[in-house]
């Protein structure tokens, strides 16, 4: 479709970010991020305090940006745009007359199934209840789990075989048979039906460990199963065993949220219909299950779309044969492996073969101290012998197809560990630009583990990002009594938060329960990772909830305004001390302290190694240009903060003065000092704030391409007292204390080479947020302590 012309609207109505959003058919933050990224984004006229576009503009602008191939609707072809959209929506009056679009990324439930659940989950506990010990008797649960699930597949997938296996409990029953012998004829029959689907088989030899009290407690159990009805059946039976068991980290499964929430970043984050997904880790089958569910919805809208194909590998043969029976159930056959090894050790060639790779790999808390594999092909580096996450992580990687996506569960310690090739591993991959987005995620998900887990996305190296979404969900989920459940509408909370930075938009049915939460995030460029310990944990980049809309740079150590929430942030504040304990450990033990040879260090002035640029004069930035209604900030000297810029709030200026001053904008990596008044230290650009403007008061350092000069040593050297000592004494020899750039690029630097100077930066920053962490982690106690002062010395008066 081709770009129509603007029609004018009777007297071009002004609409809200909100109306723009219905118009488009995307999440209000969607907007908000077009506005913040699009230099074009029509500017919005203030009134009552609120903004207003002119229709008009913001059709137009639509008219601009096309609808992704895989959040199209099915009715809109190749270059549609969402100003189609927003016509459709405007010719047909209200919203409600479009064709209804639901959720391509994630299942939804039928309503005849969904009518099923209460009575399944009733059943389900009845099997999982007395009844379970009685049928297994010296038997595991394991065991037992396979006789429920054995069971289901047979009454599921062949008729005639559980008829014969309902008959033969009858006739042992009423001749008073041992219950071993309807077992051992169960297990043939499953087997058999298995090995015809060509999949895993030795049902026989588990279900021989069941020690039933006799033939008719397995009637009764067959009895119940037979009763079971819907798709949701295995998933409540695998639900309920995780109540009961005690489970290892190699043992547990992914819960249903989890599971759904890693599909639908997969399916938001890949731009084309996947047609393979792989789990190197398959535990019941859940992640390829999604998979297949994601394909089944993409596939109602587009039928001459090619089912999903779907291959897996274990070496636990439990996790294999239940994999198997789940995937049957679904109609796939033979797609699990029984491996020997590891999947980076297997015989199955998985190198660039999967679309999409969902895995819930085992995991190792423990920091490694041993020495890298010395063994395979390692693009990011050699892991640690001792810990398999990152052998996980780049054996995923490497089983992408250009353009694929994975997502995996990942312990959150792995995104921090103070590891020397953990660091090295995290810093080849956020270079690469292969990690998008991760994901905190509520502590207790997982059964017989408290080890906290993160969900990381990651992408083919051939579409890098130059930015890392972090989102912090540890205050979601649902307690349901020793575990905690990511209910449906949390996960698509997080999904949300994904989209709208990922600029994609919101999709909920009707029957959400409640509307999303907000969910604290970061959006991090690769560049300011790589200058620290580039770390992958949330913790270390995103405040918590409950501190309203600042930026992460304005936001108060200390929000919270009841005891418990306090002590909360005090939890919060320590984890994230320690973590920064850890780091500066970790970094001083490698790096050797102290100034290395004289020879190695040199001498250069200031003006050598940096262009020099004063900010705009008062004539071509006036106090009337500046206001709310602008869009492009403007940075004074009471912004430059702790070598950081702050959100200068309402002082902005329209796009149209920004062009005519662009020779003044800001790059990452520029350094920003006071010119006039009070002199006080520098600050240092980041990747969010290029495009921003110095005010008259303000200097800019850019650093020379051939100067070999770290921008964020520079910042250091010019933080030191005795060089702000120096630039206060040139300034206050001036009738107006300011420095001129003359004086300024006299200012000598001392540099060692490029290298140590990284090392050095990078030591320096480490510490800086070591001390940062402490000192909010301090306020944070005197404030919990003040609370809970208050709480008891001044109670509120008992009601009489």
């Amino acid at each position: 479709m081709g770009s129509s012309p603007t029609p004018q609207y009777v007297d071009d109505p002004q609409i809200t970010r909100a109306r723009i959003a219905e118009l488009a058919d995307v999440t209000r933050p969607t907007v908000t991020v077009w506005e913040r990224r699009s230099p074009d984004f029509p500017t919005p006229r203030k009134a009552g305090g609120t903004d207003y576009f002119l229709q008009s503009d913001v059709v137009s602008w639509l008219d601009g940006r096309r609808v992704p191939l895989h959040l199209r609707r099915p009715e809109e072809g190749e270059g549609t745009t969402y100003g189609h959209r927003a016509r459709g929506s405007l010719t047909q009056g209200e919203k409600g007359t479009h064709l209804p679009v639901t959720d391509a990324r994630e299942p939804q439930d039928r309503p005849a199934q969904r009518a099923t659940v209460p009575a399944n989950r009733q059943l389900v506990r009845k099997l999982m209840g007395p009844l379970a010990d009685q049928a297994r008797g010296s038997g595991s649960m394991v065991n037992y789990l396979h006789l429920l699930l054995a069971l289901h597949f047979l009454r599921t997938m062949s008729g005639e075989r559980w008829t014969e296996v309902r008959a033969k409990a009858a006739a042992i029953e009423a001749s008073g048979g041992a219950g071993s012998e309807l077992l051992d004829h169960i297990g043939r029959e499953v087997d058999a039906e298995v090995k015809r689907l060509g999949m895993l088989p030795h049902f026989t030899d588990s279900l021989a460990d069941l020690t039933p009290r006799n033939a008719g407690v397995l009637t009764a159990v067959i009895g119940l199963v037979g009763k079971l009805d819907g798709d949701d059946a295995f998933e409540l039976i695998i639900d309920e065993y995780e109540a009961h068991g005690r489970l290892r980290s190699r043992e547990f499964f992914t819960p249903k949220g989890v599971v759904r929430l890693m599909a639908g970043l997969a399916a938001g984050s890949c731009s084309r219909a996947p047609r393979t997904a792989y789990d190197p880790y398959v535990r019941g089958g859940e992640c390829l299950v999604a998979g297949l569910a994601l394909s089944e919805l993409l596939r109602l809208r587009d039928p001459n779309r090619e089912p999903l194909k779907v291959f897996g590998q274990t070496t636990v043969p439990a996790a294999g044969r239940l994999a198997s029976l789940n995937l049957a159930l679904r109609g796939v056959r033979a797609g699990v492996r029984l491996e020997r090894n590891e999947p980076w050790a297997s015989g199955l060639d998985t190198t660039g073969r999967a679309d999409f790779v969902l895995t819930n790999p085992p995991f190792n808390m423990k920091d490694s101290t041993g020495q890298a594999r010395r063994t395979g092909t390692w693009a990011y580096g050699a892991p640690p012998l001792d810990n398999d996450n990152f052998a996980y992580v780049q054996h995923v990687l490497a089983s992408l197809r250009e353009g694929g996506r994975a997502v995996m569960v990942m312990p959150t310690k792995a995104g921090n560990s103070g590891s020397a090739a953990e660091t090295a591993i995290r810093k080849a991959m956020v270079s690469a630009g292969v990690v998008e987005c991760v994901i905190a995620l509520p502590a207790r998900l997982f059964s017989g583990t408290a080890v906290p887990v993160s969900v990381w996305l990651l992408r083919h190296p051939s579409e890098p990002c130059e930015q890392v979404l972090f989102l912090d969900a540890r205050r979601l989920g649902t307690k349901k009594g020793p575990r905690t459940v990511l209910e449906e509408h949390e996960a698509r909370a997080l999904l949300d938060m994904y989209r709208a930075h990922n600029g994609s938009p919101r999709r909920y049915p009707e029957d959400v329960p409640e509307p999303p939460r907000n969910v604290p995030s970061a959006l991090v460029d690769r560049q300011t990772l790589l200058r620290g310990a580039c770390s992958l944990s949330p913790v270390d980049h995103v405040r918590p909830a409950g501190r309203g809309d600042e930026s992460p740079d304005e936001q108060s150590p200390s929000g919270a305004d009841t005891p418990e929430l306090a002590w909360d942030e005090v939890a919060w504040l320590k984890d994230r001390s320690a973590d920064a304990d850890e780091h500066a450990d970790s970094l001083r033990r490698e790096i050797a302290l102290g100034e290395p040879s004289g020879a190695a260090w040199r001498t250069a002035q200031l003006a050598v190694l940096c262009e020099i640029k004063a900010g705009p004069s008062f004539s071509q930035l006036r106090p009337k240009d500046r206001g709310p209604a602008g869009v492009v900030p403007v940075v004074f000297p009471r912004h430059l903060r702790e070598g950081r810029i702050t959100d200068p709030g309402e002082e902005r200026i329209s796009w149209e003065l920004a062009v005519r001053l662009a020779h003044f904008e800001l790059e990452a990596g520029d350094i920003v000092c006071v010119r006039a008044g009070k002199p006080g230290p520098p600050a240092i650009v980041r990747a969010d704030q290029v495009g921003w403007l110095p005010s008259g008061n303000l200097t800019r350092l850019r650093v020379r391409k051939d100067a070999e000069v770290d921008p964020d040593y520079l910042l250091a050297w010019m933080s030191r007292p005795d060089v702000l000592a120096w630039v206060e004494d040139r300034s206050a020899a001036t009738a107006a204390s300011s420095i001129s750039t003359g004086t300024l690029g006299r200012l000598e630097v001392r540099l060692p080479p490029l290298l140590e100077q990284r090392r050095i930066a990078e030591l320096l920053a480490v510490l800086e947020a070591q001390a940062r962490a402490h000192a909010e982690l301090a306020a944070a106690v005197t404030r919990a302590r003040g609370l809970l002062a208050e709480q008891f010395l001044n109670p509120m008066p008992v009601s009489t």
